[in-house]
């Protein structure tokens, strides 16, 4: 008989993490530690129980490709609800999540700033249709910026 794996010394922050999604968690844990994973089933099991939408979802992380493995971990979780949920009105608030997941948002902090300034540009104060400088441009803008600073103070 395979013996069953032993529950993870943080199961109970894991179950707390999936489970109450009636309070707002601060998840903080070392490389390799889950929490990817234990975000995405948070994710999924609020969407499966019909308190979050996909639309109203934002998945903020340091890193695109933590943003990419967040968004993939939780595709493949609502996929696999699909195949291993019993309850209907679950499997089918999996299926309209899927065929919305483009509508997620997950993404970096410095992305979700960006969307948050183009949904309002008016209201922050940026003009419409601003872009984002990369590493490049960023370095150069400082230079100039700390260039003209000294020039006044002369």
């Amino acid at each position: 008989m395979p013996r069953r794996p032993a529950a993870a010394p943080d199961q109970a922050a894991r179950d707390l993490i999936r489970e109450r999604l009636d309070i707002n968690l601060l998840v903080e844990a070392g490389a390799g530690s889950g929490k990817t994973e234990c975000l995405a089933q948070r994710m999924a099991a609020g969407v499966l129980a019909g308190r979050y939408e996909v639309e109203q979802m934002a998945a903020v992380t340091f890193t695109r490709k933590a943003a990419a493995e967040l968004r993939g971990r939780f595709q493949l979780t609502l996929e696999r609800t699909l195949v291993e949920e019993r309850d209907e009105s679950r499997k089918t608030r999996a299926r309209l999540a899927l065929r919305r997941l483009e509508h997620l948002f997950a993404g970096t902090i410095h992305a979700f700033c960006a969307h948050l300034l183009r949904e309002r540009p008016v209201e922050a104060g940026v003009a419409p249709g601003f872009s984002e400088l990369d590493e490049i441009d960023e370095v150069a803008q400082r230079r100039h910026a700390w260039r003209e600073y000294l020039d006044r103070l002369r």
